[in-house]
């Protein structure tokens, strides 16, 4: 297929970050997006090179794909011919399964036949009128007709409705589909998300009904619109055969990440210690392990050995902003990442004596100060990831609940959102430096959220001068 595989250098450098979500969830419409406007609804096929890279994304690991249209399920399958690794979701989301028509109550089901009765009235009335037939609705399609009798169409159109009650009239590209029952794509493809745990979801769409799936787009997501059209999306291209290119971009470059591209090596990790446990630290300021109370413990952060899903604890500035710098302050093990408009130190609390003591309580003290937005993640994973980790925001933190060993993280003032991802949940949160830093302990061995009786500054110099 000609042309670059993709355009934007913005759009570009976002595919790049959506390859390495933790879970990613690609979505898209079917009719415009993955195959081209006709003017037979029948004869609608996906391109090619569309289908080789949905295909190929579906078989990744930690990746979902799905396809949510306006057709009935049974067209969309018969259609689209792909596999059964991408979830198909049809009639705007109201089908999720193939029986849907059969579970529809007698009333529904003679309230779909009056109304295309009325339907067919018109079809028979105006030349170029195609009734699409599902379980739910009928989109009559108007592409074939006369531009001068459209205004007459939707107007008989809009009175079937009115006559019929308790529609859900919607409109798209040259098509209106009367809806028995309400539902639309943003509540699809929540449903998708949720049931694939996906972290991250990029959508690609044409039509005025994509814009209730872009809606519903936050944090990391990515939303790209196909054609010309007002839209809430932050990116465009032109065509079908751009999205072929795009999906052919993310998919080489997620299989690359998969496959070890771009881990950072572990001698480029950075060592946090209290003598007792330890936990590595990447240039990023991304915490990839953690064993707690001892260094030979069960692991909360492994995303070094199992990737995302292993569990990290991140922080970086919410806009991209530079690379950062790293070093440890003066020969201690007290460690600082900075970037032009935020700073992340680190350190395993060695005051108190602690590092003379039995493993038992440990304190990883995060502190995030300067004049920037930063993004924050905490996503631990109980014993590699092997058991459900759950999170509950309490009064001044977080508790990781079902820890065998307690664990906390104190964190006033800041306001997290938990976010499911498959069978754990992952916290977080967007913190403002510029009105004093941001302190955050994450507290192993207790269930305590008050007030350490020395404050971070004396912490911090008494674990300096311990290393130093």
């Amino acid at each position: 297929m000609n042309g670059p595989p993709v355009d934007d250098p913005e759009l570009l450098g976002r595919i790049e970050e959506l390859s390495r979500a933790p879970v990613l969830l690609v979505a898209c419409d079917y009719d415009g997006t993955i195959a081209p406007l006709v003017d037979d609804p029948m004869k609608a096929f996906p391109l090619r090179e569309t289908s080789v890279a949905l295909r190929s994304l579906a078989l990744l690991p930690q990746t979902h794909v799905a396809v949510i249209s306006g057709r009935s399920l049974r067209d969309l399958a018969a259609l689209s011919r792909l596999p059964a690794e991408i979830h198909l979701v049809g009639s705007h989301g109201s089908e999720f399964d193939i029986d849907f028509a059969l579970e529809l109550d007698h009333e529904l089901r003679e309230r779909r036949r009056r109304l295309l009765d009325e339907l067919r009235r018109i079809e028979d009335e105006i030349p170029g009128v195609i009734l699409e037939r599902k379980p739910a609705s009928v989109a009559v399609h108007y592409r074939r007709v006369d531009p001068d009798r459209v205004p007459d169409l939707l107007e008989q159109v809009g009175a079937v409705a009115d006559a019929i009650g308790d529609l859900t009239v919607r409109h798209g590209k040259q098509v209106c589909e009367l809806l028995l029952i309400p539902t639309d794509k943003g509540a699809a493809l929540d449903t998708v998300r949720k049931k694939v745990g996906a972290t991250t979801v990029l959508f690609i769409g044409d039509d005025v009904t994509d814009e209730a799936a872009f809606a519903t787009l936050h944090g990391p997501d990515v939303g790209v619109k196909v054609g010309p059209g007002d839209t809430i999306a932050p990116y465009r291209v032109p065509d079908p055969p751009a999205v072929a290119r795009l999906l052919a971009t993310l998919c080489h470059l997620r299989a690359d990440w998969l496959a070890g591209a771009g881990v950072v090596p572990i001698e480029r990790h950075s060592l946090l210690s209290d003598q007792r446990t330890a936990a590595l630290v990447t240039p990023e300021a991304r915490i990839t392990w953690m064993c707690v109370p001892r260094v030979d413990s069960a692991a909360i952060f492994a995303e070094i050995l199992g990737g995302p899903p292993a569990g990290y604890f991140a922080v970086r500035p919410l806009l991209h902003d530079g690379e950062p710098v790293q070093r440890y302050l003066d020969s201690s093990l007290v460690l600082r990442t900075s970037w032009p408009d935020i700073t992340v130190t680190d350190y395993l609390d060695c005051s108190d004596g602690r590092p003379g003591r039995l493993a038992g309580r440990t304190d990883l003290i995060r502190v995030i100060e300067g004049h920037g937005r930063a993004l924050v993640e905490f996503a631990p994973r109980l014993d590699f990831g092997r058991f459900p980790t759950s999170l509950e925001v309490r009064d001044g933190g977080l508790e990781v609940v079902g820890a065998t060993d307690l664990v906390v993280l104190r964190s006033p003032g800041v306001e997290w959102t938990i976010e499911q991802v498959g069978m754990h949940q992952t916290a977080v949160a967007e913190v403002d430096c510029s009105a004093g830093p941001v302190v955050l302990e994450l507290r192993c061995g207790t269930a305590s959220l008050r007030p350490d009786r020395s404050d971070e500054a004396t912490r911090r110099e008494a674990t300096r001068r311990w290393w130093s």
